[in-house]
């Protein structure tokens, strides 16, 4: 690449725990190796500029962003064969790993981004990965296998998902880069039957670091539980809820909880409330649902706990009580609230531990109180066509069925079942999903597929009638204290 001078647009996200530092130094070591002519280090504002002051007749002039650090060297080399074969100012591609692309390569002397020529690239159909670092948690990924893994600037793509196939490897990315245990199921949990890998055949939002030659997620051949396995001894889950994770959550503008959307629909339990009810969020996060309830019934005692680390104290000052607590470990109440919430959190609960935080909420209810939970619905097809229920590693061990839940309530004879309801975070927010789909599904059907899903799921009679028929990503379910 020594024809090649780089411009790396800077971005401010990476100011979070001073990242952009390592991150700089991991794309310096990088194309220095490979032998890049010159690096630059430029914020977008100052880009046309810049390219101007490198634009000559000679050099080819690659632009990347910085959230993509582990650039696909052979990539390039291939875009400047096509730039040169084609003779159009610039290219861009598709189809490449996220976190390994440039954004254009332009020809010699070019100096604007006209005549454009697109190249198919088919990494990701190979690898189906996600390494940029527009969450957190692939920013901590990142971090720590740079540390973990020796020379890793110096390996091409090849080598270094290999690399991520080693067992100790492999390990700190199902432990969300600790150093922790973690355990495998040999059976169900559930029954002892016989579990199948499920593998992933979707860009992984979140952790995108796990090689798709070793299944995660593994169902259940009789009761069809999908279980999480390798998995994170769950009395060490608590380290994974950590800065890196909050944040994410603290940037994200998407607000679930509003009077359209159907989590704050009470209509099939509000008259078994009493007119002063004490509810209680579990999992809440940085506490928005707490705060629709307060400001939709002003005279209820709402109280809103987490972890320690996702505790929001700022929701004291609107009359919101807030606890940290890890109800894994911890009492909630004693016939305490007429209302408990848990918004996809049961998911993310051990198999081990189900009886023990079902019973937990139990007693915390008084005779008669709601409990309401949404989570990932196996049974769909719409969780299934997008991976949905894979979405999360390592947070979520658990993947249910509606069929499954049923089975498991009636069985326990202190709950009644008063509905269930599909509910789908992905049609809540089809553009942002089907767009980020159309560019990091791994092939070009899926990604094709995508884009005119987007279009379908523009008109929201569409998405009603996907509910209506039970077709959502999650359910909701919603039961009483017997």
């Amino acid at each position: 690449m020594k024809d090649i001078n780089f411009i790396i647009i800077n971005n401010d996200r990476l100011s979070f725990e001073n990242s952009e530092v390592e991150v700089k130094q991991f794309i310096n070591t990088r194309l220095t190796y490979f032998k890049a002519k010159t690096i630059n280090f430029v914020d977008r504002n100052s880009l046309n500029k810049q390219i101007e002051v490198m634009s000559n007749e000679t050099d080819y002039i690659a632009i990347v962003d910085i959230m993509n650090p582990i650039i696909d060297v052979d990539l390039i080399t291939y875009a400047r064969e096509c730039l040169k074969s084609s003779k159009e100012n610039a290219v861009k591609v598709e189809g490449a790993i996220p976190g390994t692309q440039f954004e254009y390569l332009l020809a010699p002397g070019v100096t604007s981004l006209d005549q454009v020529l697109s190249i198919f690239y088919f990494s990701q159909d190979k690898y189906n990965n996600q390494f940029n670092l527009y969450k957190y948690k692939r920013l901590k990924m990142f971090l720590v296998l740079n540390k973990l893994i020796n020379n890793m600037p110096e390996m091409n793509i090849d080598m270094l998902i290999n690399k991520f196939c080693e067992r100790d490897i492999f390990e700190r990315i199902v432990s969300f880069g600790e150093e922790i245990e973690v355990k495998a199921y040999e059976t169900c949990p559930c029954c002892g039957s016989k579990l199948i890998p499920l593998p992933m055949n979707m860009s992984q939002a979140f952790c995108g670091y796990i090689p798709n030659s070793r299944a995660l997620y593994h169902k259940c051949i009789k009761c069809n539980l999908v279980v999480l396995s390798p998995y994170i001894d769950y009395d060490n889950n608590y380290l994974i809820y950590d800065k890196w994770d909050k944040q994410d959550f603290v940037v994200s503008s998407n607000n679930p909880y509003n009077s359209e959307s159907r989590r704050c629909d009470f209509e099939t339990f509000f008259d078994k409330l009493p007119g002063k009810a004490r509810a209680v969020d579990l999992g809440g996060g940085i506490g928005k649902y707490s705060v629709y309830l307060k400001e939709t019934y002003p005279h209820w005692d709402i109280v809103h706990t987490d972890f320690e680390i996702k505790q929001n104290v700022e929701l004291e000052n609107v009359g919101i009580e807030t606890k940290s607590l890890n109800f894994l470990k911890e009492k909630i109440g004693e016939n305490e609230f007429d209302l408990i919430s848990a918004w996809e959190v049961i998911e993310h609960i051990p198999y081990e531990k189900l009886d023990n935080v079902f019973e937990n909420i139990y007693t915390a209810l008084k005779p008669g109180g709601i409990f309401i939970f949404s989570t990932p619905n196996f049974d769909s097809p719409l969780c299934k066509m997008n991976d949905f229920y894979a979405l999360c590693p390592p947070f979520h061990y658990l993947c249910f069925g509606e069929s499954w839940l049923k089975n498991y309530f009636n069985e326990k004879l202190q709950w009644k079942i008063i509905s269930s309801r599909a509910n789908s975070d992905f049609l809540d927010d089809s553009d942002m999903w089907c767009d980020y789909a159309g560019k990091t599904a791994p092939s070009l059907q899926l990604r094709a597929t995508a884009n005119v899903l987007k279009i379908l799921l523009s008109k929201m009679d569409n998405k009603k009638l996907l509910l209506d028929n039970n077709v959502g990503t999650e359910i909701i379910m919603v039961l009483q204290k017997q």
